[in-house]
Order: structure tokens, then C-alpha cells, then sequence
């Protein structure tokens, strides 16, 4: 989370590319909603038949173009909003809901809280021979389905990294919050076989207010959730720090 700078310019990418995206899809729209029409006027217009093949060649090529950029803009977003291992939503597009929270809850005095989380997959398990990229997939993707299985359809969970998650949970307040993290830990403290053998996981977590007095900007925001995962960890495994 110390990487502020990257953070910010991660979150003007999505911003921008969901702008083209916008212009793009509304250039679909116009393109399927303007067809060609031809009309004569007291036949002082005449188009032969090579002409008129033409333009109907032209008109299909069209339509076509618009479906494959259609479905293209489609692909794209999805690319851009989801991590394949998680499901959830990718780093740079999570930061992205964050800010545009962030502005809403300073705006309109809407509060909001974020769930930290860390699969801990070290603790308990020192002599775990080094994990595999697939083993590591995999311990990943159960802890993601922990976290997708407790929250509301209105709640946004995104990867921020290897074995990191946040949650964004609108109009919740700290008590809300630690209830579902005890929920999502207890679903991750258990014991997974992987291609090594049994692996032990466990999770450790902060929570963070949006009325926290150093959560302005992003940057403060930033600060306040690794700051949190740090004390996390210095409590030991299985600790959600709420303050």
C-alpha cells in the first residue's frame, strides 16, 4: 500500500479508459440507430445496381464492425474491472470505486467502511516448502470465495495484491464491518491440500471509517489501511483491528 504515486496514476488509467469506452459505445449506438436511408426525388437521383451493391456491402460491413467493437469494448472492460484468480475486481479498478466513494462520502456526508484483509498463509505452517504459483492460485481463490460469500450484492470486494483484498462497504459502520470480518475469517481459517499437502490459512484484517479524521484524500486513505494490515500483523494470526 505504499505505492501512492502508482496507486493515483492507476486510478487516472481506469478513469480515462472508461471515458473512451463511453465515446465508444456511444458511437455504436449512433452507427445502429442512423442506417442509410436513400430516398429519390421526382427521379432527378439515380443509383445503378454496381452502386447500390455497394453501399448494401457497405452498410453489412458496418453492422458487422459495430457487433465485433461492441463485443471488443465488452471483453475490454471486463479485462480491465476483474482479477481471473479472485473474481473480484482487479487493483487498479477497485482504487478506482475507492476514490469515486471517497468523493461521494465528502460530497453528501454518505459514510462508508473498508475491509483489509490478508490470507496468512505462513503462520502456523513454518516448515511449508516454498508454494507454487498454482498452490498459491488456489489458496487465493478459496479465501476470495470466503469473501464473496458473505457480502451484499451492494458491497465491492477487489484484490490488491498476491494475498491482499479490500471490501468496500457503503453505509456501514465499524460495528457492520467487524461483524462480516469475523464471518470472512472464520470462513478462512481452515486447512486446504495442495499439491505439498494440507496448508493451514488464516487471515488478518483492519477496518477502516471514512470518517476517519486522516482519510481526506486517497493518499490518507492509503496511509490508514497499511497502517491497519500492520498492526494486524503484529498481533498475530486471526486479528481484525477495528481502531
Amino acid at each position: 500500500m505504499n505505492e501512492t504515486a502508482g496507486i493515483q496514476q492507476d486510478i487516472k488509467t481506469i478513469r480515462d479508459i472508461e471515458t473512451a469506452l463511453e465515446e465508444a459505445e456511444g458511437f455504436i449506438g449512433r452507427v445502429k440507430s442512423n442506417k442509410v436511408r436513400l430516398t429519390l426525388q421526382n427521379g432527378n437521383i439515380s443509383i445503378n445496381r454496381e452502386e447500390m451493391a455497394k453501399i448494401t456491402d457497405l452498410v453489412i460491413t458496418l453492422e458487422r464492425s459495430g457487433k465485433a467493437l461492441e463485443s471488443a469494448v465488452k471483453y475490454l472492460r471486463e479485462l480491465m474491472a476483474y482479477d481471473e484468480v479472485t473474481n473480484m475486481f482487479s487493483r487498479r479498478y477497485i482504487f478506482h470505486l475507492l476514490e469515486k466513494e471517497l468523493y461521494r462520502a465528502q460530497r453528501y456526508e454518505n459514510s462508508f467502511s473498508l475491509l483489509a484483509l490478508e490470507l496468512d498463509v505462513f503462520s502456523g505452517n513454518e516448515h511449508l516448502p516454498h508454494l507454487s504459483t498454482n498452490d498459491m492460485n488456489l489458496l487465493v481463490s478459496e479465501a476470495a470465495r470466503a469473501v464473496r460469500k458473505h457480502i451484499r450484492d451492494c458491497d465491492s470486494p477487489g484484490r490488491t495484491g498476491e494475498r491482499t483484498f479490500l471490501v468496500l462497504l457503503p453505509e456501514t459502520d465499524t460495528k457492520g464491518a467487524f461483524i462480516l470480518a469475523e464471518r470472512i475469517r472464520k470462513s478462512i481459517d481452515k486447512e486446504l491440500e495442495v499439491s505439498i499437502g494440507p496448508v493451514h490459512t488464516t487471515a488478518n484484517g483492519g477496518i477502516i471509517e471514512s470518517s476517519d479524521p486522516a482519510v481526506t484524500d486517497m493518499a490518507g486513505l492509503l496511509y490508514v489501511i497499511d497502517q491497519k494490515l500492520s498492526a494486524a500483523r503484529e498481533k498475530g494470526p486471526n486479528c481484525i483491528v477495528k481502531s
